[in-house]
């Protein structure tokens, strides 16, 4: 790279101002808001909670793929180096302290003390060095892209890391301290095929796996006096398990049957409803989603790869059907690239193309795909019928009327689609590992940082790009973006990125749900801040405790 000039090391600094935030401030304790509580009854260490979750986790080694379900259940093992506070800020978590230079290459970060493996092994800096290399070097997930920007790290102590940066980067740590957990060095360091290896869930959370069986429950137990919860304390509830439903509807008849005390996936409306018929024993809490609905390409497809079939796709996309019917209102629509909730990024109202079915049948007609047989379905020039499959996880809340309203109206302009439900594995499985599909619709759980991340998502090479897709102008955009100092500047970059994103379209992005989680009123304590895992927060149920 080009040397820095001294102005941009002068604007570096005040950096500072907005990286605290993201790089400091207080301690866990003091960062989250008080939990609930009652007069009548003060938390005590003992009970056990049964966690309802729509669909089976795809591994316990959350450094393998990017599935919800695994990453929600082994973030009471693994939490985070980085937590969110009730703004969506990130704030050091498992991290006691983080310092970044005047550059932004070099991050200093300190570990809380007293924080050991689950197998009596400590925890230290060398267990973070050590993700960061082993990740990189086996080309590990969204981990690659995250920490390959690392040229060295330096173990100051055992508590104490460096990492020494290629170039700078503004967001650093709020994104591998949020986004990657750490690995136990001791277990892995002699793994050299990790993509086979069986992973035992060994971690340095407030609770540790106690057994599971695969596709039914996973059961966790309190770890002793926890060094980061209620004081040292450790967490209230003694026992913790994850039970696997295969959708909302017999989670919730689970809750109702007091088989189940809270619901790990967040419900839809229809859910919520069910438990809020009986206010006496259940609760609901609710929380914006910093991430989004979207529909994406694969440009394997040939088909797909013709820019006018993507845009003719995406207008015919009813957001208003989607959000007012198929999801019953709980969610709000999503028109920009980046999501509503970033107000500042969005300011520019860069959309996607209108919903227009006619216009989307004129786009088709003046691009050479008609419809020669008269079968409703058009064909190219050479005869290929615009024929696709879209697949989706049958756990996604109201996922069957979001397929059924896309698939009718994309049906309208010419353009079949054949619907594909898949269990969460086999979603996995065939998008994010084999890329192997034509058209997928599913929710991002967070999208955050997007100022300064979205190269982790929409970068040509990146890890999560399972469209395929190559566009140098967004990746010279993204890629200012992560070194741009000056939020303001970022703004403008971004503004640039969103009009490239709308001359691409890899996808469409489409709603910002309402995240909603069911709760029993036999235990208190609940407190949900915006991130991941709802109510399950690692911070967050450490504070729950049984109260009847």
């Amino acid at each position: 790279m080009k040397k820095r000039t001294a102005v941009l090391l002068t604007t570096l600094i005040v950096l500072f101002s907005f990286l605290v935030t993201a790089c400091g401030g207080n301690s866990p304790q003091s960062a989250q808001p008080a939990g609930e509580s009652t007069a009548e009854v003060k938390p005590a260490v003992g009970g056990s909670l049964v966690v309802g979750i729509t669909g089976d986790p795809y591994n316990l080694a959350t450094w393998l793929s990017n599935d919800m379900n695994s990453s929600m259940v082994m973030n009471l093992a693994l939490p985070p180096l980085m937590a969110t506070d009730s703004k969506g800020n990130k704030v050091p978590y498992i991290l006691k302290s983080c310092d970044i230079s005047s550059d932004a290459k070099v991050y200093t970060v300190t570990l809380h003390d007293g924080l050991t493996w689950h197998d009596g092994k400590e925890f230290t800096s060398e267990d973070m060095a050590f993700t960061a290399e082993y990740l990189v070097k086996h080309k590990l997930g969204y981990g690659l892209d995250m920490y390959s920007n690392v040229e060295k790290t330096e173990i100051v102590d055992k508590t104490t890391l460096k990492y020494y940066l290629k170039s700078p980067q503004v967001n650093f740590m709020s994104q591998v301290g949020f986004w990657i957990d750490v690995m136990p060095k001791h277990i892995y360091e002699n793994v050299d095929d990790p993509a086979n290896f069986e992973y035992n869930g060994v971690g340095y959370g407030p609770y540790k796996l106690k057994e599971y069986k695969k596709g039914e429950y996973y059961s966790f137990e309190r770890v002793e006096n926890w060094a980061l919860a209620n004081d040292g304390q450790g967490a209230y509830i003694e026992n913790i398990t994850f039970r696997v439903f295969p959708d909302a509807n017999a989670l919730v008849l689970a809750m109702k049957n007091g088989e189940v005390n809270v619901s790990g996936s967040a419900l839809p409306i229809a859910a919520q409803k069910q438990l809020e018929s009986t206010p006496d024993k259940f609760g609901i809490k609710k929380v914006n989603s910093l991430g989004y609905g979207y529909f994406a390409f694969s440009y394997k497809n040939e088909l797909l790869k013709d820019f006018n079939v993507r845009k003719a796709i995406a207008m015919t996309i009813d957001r208003d059907a989607l959000v007012n019917t198929a999801m019953q209102g709980g969610a709000i629509k999503m028109e920009t690239p980046i999501s509503p909730v970033f107000e500042d990024l969005v300011k520019s109202d860069i959309k996607f193309p209108a919903f227009d079915v006619e216009g989307a049948k004129n786009l088709l007609e003046s691009s050479g795909y008609t419809d020669k047989d008269n079968d409703g379905v058009r064909e190219s020039a050479t005869g290929k019928k615009l024929e696709f499959e879209l697949i989706y996880r049958t756990t996604t809340a109201n996922i069957d009327p979001i397929a059924n309203v896309f698939k009718a109206n994309a049906e309208k302009a010419g353009i079949k689609i054949n619907l594909k439900p898949v269990d969460p594995a086999t979603y996995t499985d065939r998008v994010t590992k084999q890329r192997n599909f034509d058209i997928n619709v599913i929710d991002w759980g967070v999208i955050d940082d997007p100022d300064s991340s979205l190269s982790t998502v929409y970068a040509s090479n990146a890890q999560l790009n399972f469209m395929n897709y190559k566009n140098e102008k967004m990746d010279e955009l993204l890629a200012k973006s992560t070194q741009e100092p000056s939020y303001e500047n970022r703004i403008k970059l971004m503004d640039e990125f969103q009009k490239e994103y709308v001359n691409e379209l890899p996808a469409i992005n489409t709603w910002v749900r309402v995240n909603a989680y069911g709760y029993s009123k036999d235990f208190e304590g609940w407190d949900l801040t915006p991130g991941l895992y709802g109510v399950l927060d690692a911070k967050d149920i450490v504070k729950v405790y049984k109260v009847k």
